[in-house]
């Protein structure tokens, strides 16, 4: 008896929702394309599940109308950021034999003052820098410059165990404990905003001891992809070259479980749109998804009760995104010197005498060729809004918008001639967990394996490892792929 509309026996088609390989990948995000990456140019055969329709999940971009729009698909996992701090990268892609076009941004950072409109350019990540634009945003007498230089110069200094020791500390705490001055202690948590966090007071003294020591090593960059824009420059080389070694990615398929039995990986279980169930049998599963969404896939009990904890721990320190992109038919003037707009880095934006968080904006077409169609640009502003105890954000969007749209209400003051140069524009709406709060949490994160469950790797962006965001994926995909080949070679 053959099956309806096949001419084939039914033994057939079930063999075709199954197969063999030797490691199966949990999501697209760049810890898993980077380990794919490396995997198959070993000649291991890999099958990468992603739920959504297109690689990178929140790590990358997606196109619209030929503008490619940053921080991802909606269905997507991982973290995205428009700025790349790339060290363990360049290993990464040696050893998967990628190409990775990178830009650097010159002037990686421009800060406004709202709502006067006062901004403090030319400035930098690098401690030096952020000293010299909180000097600048707060004038602080001389006395306190030289207190905040040795504050932050200790900060930036830190031996390792001072560092490991900092995380679960909150900055807020450490800055009481370590500066006399009040002025001091504000231009720290300032300097702590201006990088990222609303609540500079609760991030981790730790965290913003490791981001000083990185940002000494050299000035960010932003993909500039041949084929593809925005973020996604960062993505789509490593997924060509699992598909150029025989590497099988296979999208809107559904991760539903990771098969554990006996303490070891056995592949794992996926689901398509119409909730048909594909089997990959593999030793090796790596996942990309932040680590309390693995308890999905499997029982959180074969998890160390630690990890359970530091798990979920972390996950309260998530935030999601809110935002304006706007598509621009030429660059807009800079109303104070009557020029195009030539800055390619970040534009913070602090409100009021408080000098509070309110986000950033980038032009990422300035940098990233296919960021938007030839002749025009894309402006992306974004802001973050952390959870605080509860089940959603902090602020409904009512809130969340009046605050965009005091930030764009700027821009058009920044910008003599704004209006004319928009093509479209709209708000932006990314849930949780897209932005990279976890990064600050003071929270002592996981580790690449688990113990109890062997051939299991956890290379997401939740790890803990001595990388920045985004950098941290290609560290935990080059780290996954090598202890995999160490696992396949038993």
């Amino acid at each position: 008896m053959t099956a309806v509309g096949g001419g084939c026996e039914p033994a057939c088609v079930m063999e075709q929702r199954e197969r063999d390989a030797d490691a199966v990948l949990i999501g697209s995000a760049l810890g898993g394309l980077v380990a794919g990456a490396i995997l198959a140019r070993h000649g291991k055969r890999v099958v990468v599940l992603e739920h959504a329709d297109t690689v990178g999940g929140r790590g990358g971009s997606v196109p619209r109308d030929g503008y490619w729009i940053d921080f991802g698909h909606r269905d997507g996992h991982d973290v995205g950021d428009c700025q790349v701090a790339w060290h363990h990268g360049v290993e990464a892609a040696r050893e998967a034999g990628v190409d990775v076009a990178l830009r650097r941004v010159a002037a990686p950072l421009r800060v406004h003052h709202l709502p006067g409109g006062d901004v403090t350019t030319g400035g930098d990540w690098s401690a030096a820098g952020l000293v010299a634009m909180a000097c600048a945003a707060l004038s602080p007498r001389e006395d306190d410059v030289e207190e905040l230089r040795a504050v932050v110069a200790r900060l930036a200094g830190a031996e390792p165990a001072e560092v490991a020791g900092a995380i679960p500390e909150t900055l807020g705490a450490w800055v009481t404990a370590h500066a006399a001055s009040a002025s001091v202690r504000r231009a720290v948590l300032l300097m702590a905003a201006v990088v990222f966090h609303s609540h500079p007071e609760e991030a981790s003294a730790g965290r913003f001891m490791q981001f000083l020591r990185r940002r000494a090593a050299g000035s960010p960059s932003i993909p500039d992809d041949d084929e593809v824009g925005g973020m996604q420059g960062l993505i789509e080389p490593w997924a060509r070259a699992i598909r150029t070694h025989g590497g099988e990615i296979a999208l809107g398929w559904k991760p539903v479980e990771i098969i554990v039995e006996g303490g070891r990986v056995r592949g794992a279980v996926a689901v398509d749109r119409a909730n048909l169930v594909r089997e990959v049998r593999a030793p090796v599963a790596i996942s990309t998804y932040p680590v309390w969404e693995n308890f999905d896939l499997i029982d959180e009990r074969l998890f160390p009760p630690d990890l359970v904890a530091a798990a979920w721990q972390l996950k309260a320190h998530r935030a999601d995104l809110v935002g304006w992109q706007a598509g621009l038919r030429r660059l807009p003037t800079v109303r104070a010197s009557g020029r195009p707009e030539d800055h390619a880095g970040w534009n913070r934006l602090l409100a009021g005498p408080e000098r509070a968080y309110r986000g950033g904006y980038q032009i990422t077409s300035l940098t990233s060729r296919r960021a938007a169609p030839p002749g025009r640009h894309l402006l992306a502003l974004v802001m973050a809004r952390f959870f605080r105890g509860g089940s959603t954000a902090g602020q409904p969007w009512s809130a969340a918008r009046a605050a965009l749209d005091e930030s764009i209400a700027y821009l058009h003051r920044f910008y003599a001639d704004l209006d004319a140069c928009l093509e479209w524009s709209a708000y932006q709406y990314v849930t949780a967990p897209q932005s990279m709060s976890w990064a600050w949490a003071p929270v002592v994160r996981h580790g690449l394996e688990v113990p109890g469950i062997d051939g299991l790797y956890l290379a997401s962006s939740t790890l803990e490892a001595p990388a920045a965001v985004l950098d941290i994926g290609a560290y935990a995909g080059r780290e996954a792929a090598r202890r995999a080949l160490g696992h396949l070679a038993r």
